[in-house]
């Protein structure tokens, strides 16, 4: 749900109190987001607010509900206006991904640059999958760069457009325009797999889960035999809790950034770079293997667990 309203003079530090109120109301009720607040671009008083919910019943049960109600009657004085009111529904697929895309600025060349990225998103659009792009101008002193989001079905459908042959050539012929960074911004890993450098495409699931598969089994066999050791009569329940916080912490500032480096050759390969898929791989499972041996002689070997 998208509101934009226009403030009264002088109510600002007022209604940015009662926005919180808002938020953190929003915030208790099923399905609930996000909420992004701000000023319109171009304007002093009018400010755009953004209700992010998982569904559309959740958004109505939040929408009608009585603690919504009392916190509007209260906000009658901040504007000078009823404000407007939009619920845009995506009815995509659960799995849809977007792009990023950041370029700095272009000054004195902006029909050049504009007209080169309409022949990309004509590009885009005859590839399968493909469900919208959206370019965003630069906003002076709040954000100096153009952003263009682009959508897909899936990954599947992104990894096809970003590996094209057509792609390749329009990010040629734009050269002089190619200082830009890409993010994809759908990643099941969260910061476990930053994004690239200028152009680079995301890893492939694929790649990403069997990474992660790398970190997260002697993370967990390790920890599991360490908290079998020093506590023998913990409570299952408890002893899993403990354990899967300390993977997480281990796999999110330890482990992943040592296996992202490690792989960064396989996970965001070089221009032209052949055979990295099969090199990668077979350096996975090697390591899986090698550990899945270490963990059988220690476990049976040397002592037994619980």
């Amino acid at each position: 749900m998208v509101i934009t309203q226009r403030l009264r003079p002088g109510l600002e530090p007022a209604f940015r109190r009662w926005q919180d109120e808002v938020d953190t109301a929003a915030a208790s009720f099923a399905g609930f987001l996000g909420t992004d607040v701000a000023r319109s671009p171009g304007t002093e008083s009018e400010w755009t607010v953004v209700y992010r919910f998982d569904a559309a019943d959740n958004l109505k049960l939040w929408l009608d509900s009585e603690t919504r109600r009392a916190l509007m009657v209260r906000a009658g004085e901040f504007f000078e206006e009823s404000p407007s009111q939009y619920v845009l529904i995506d009815e995509g697929r659960d799995d849809a991904v977007t792009v990023a895309v950041s370029h700095p600025p272009v000054p004195g060349r902006e029909a050049e640059f504009l007209a080169w990225q309409q022949r990309v998103i004509e590009a885009e659009k005859a590839f399968p999958g493909f469900r919208g792009s959206e370019l965003h101008r630069p906003v002076p002193g709040i954000q100096e760069d153009w952003i263009i989001l682009f959508t897909f079905d899936s990954s599947e459908d992104l990894e096809r457009w970003l590996s094209s042959s057509e792609r390749a050539a329009l990010l040629a012929e734009g050269r002089e325009f190619r200082g830009f960074t890409v993010k994809r911004i759908a990643n099941p890993y969260g910061s476990w797999f930053p994004a690239g450098g200028p152009g680079a495409a995301p890893a492939a699931s694929w790649k990403t889960a069997l990474s992660v598969l790398v970190g997260l089994y002697p993370t967990v066999v390790i920890l599991t035999v360490a908290i079998a050791e020093t506590w023998p009569g913990a409570p299952l329940w408890l002893s899993l809790l403990i354990g899967n916080i300390a993977s997480v912490c281990l796999l999110t500032w330890v482990v992943m950034p040592v296996v992202t480096r490690v792989l960064h050759f396989w996970l965001e390969p070089e221009d032209g770079e052949r055979g990295t898929d099969a090199r990668g791989a077979a350096i996975s499972v090697g390591v899986l293997t090698v550990f899945a041996a270490a963990f059988w002689l220690v476990t049976t070997v040397l002592w037994t667990l619980p």
